[in-house]
């Protein structure tokens, strides 16, 4: 059964403008419309500008070996990089995808690597770079005892171990120049 989340029915937290409220899955459970509303309107509309947009953090969610992490969204029309972070909590990071347009000295790179104790692992790159500014990406994760499958927009694969080992993550975030539009785990 697919286990479609909209932003307001994740914990929720914008690190910059505006502070919004903080939403578990058990609040959607509730229904909570006014405040569902406000948040789901406010990530919805074009008038917040990417940078409101960028350093999100999604916690309590559940992805585990076995499901598939879906996501969708736009780079900004200058961006020079994002990121997408999977692990267990903000300092454990078993994922870290860094799509650079022209960043950190890498042109048209997605670069993957782990962070753990307080340290970067050995960085990884593989795959394509069907990424565009200003345009929808989408890319699907998914999440095996060992590997985490990366599949990008143009069909190419990106093969990340599961260096940390757990079997359930629940902690992902989102830095840099992209707006997310959806995200699905089934």
């Amino acid at each position: 059964m697919a286990q479609l989340y909209s932003l307001f029915e994740m914990s929720l937290w914008l690190k910059a403008p505006p502070t919004l409220y903080i939403f578990s899955s058990r609040d959607a459970e509730r229904k909570v419309p006014a405040c569902s509303s406000l948040i789901s309107s406010q990530l919805n509309s074009s008038t917040i500008s990417a940078k409101m947009m960028k350093d999100m953090i999604v916690k309590n969610m559940s992805l585990k070996v076995g499901q598939t992490l879906t996501v969708v969204g736009v780079p900004k029309p200058d961006a020079s990089n994002f990121s997408l972070n999977i692990g267990s909590n903000e300092q454990e990071i078993t994922l870290h995808m860094n799509p650079r347009f022209n960043a950190h000295g890498d042109e048209n790179a997605v670069v993957c690597n782990s962070y753990q104790g307080g340290n970067w692992c050995e960085e990884h790159r593989e795959g394509g770079f069907p990424f565009q500014q200003g345009e929808e990406f989408k890319i699907t994760i998914e999440f095996t005892p060992t590997e985490f499958l990366v599949t990008l927009s143009d069909g190419s694969n990106i093969h990340f171990p599961n260096r940390i080992g757990a079997e359930k993550y629940s902690c992902m975030s989102f830095e840099g120049d992209a707006r997310i539009k959806s995200i699905e785990i089934k």
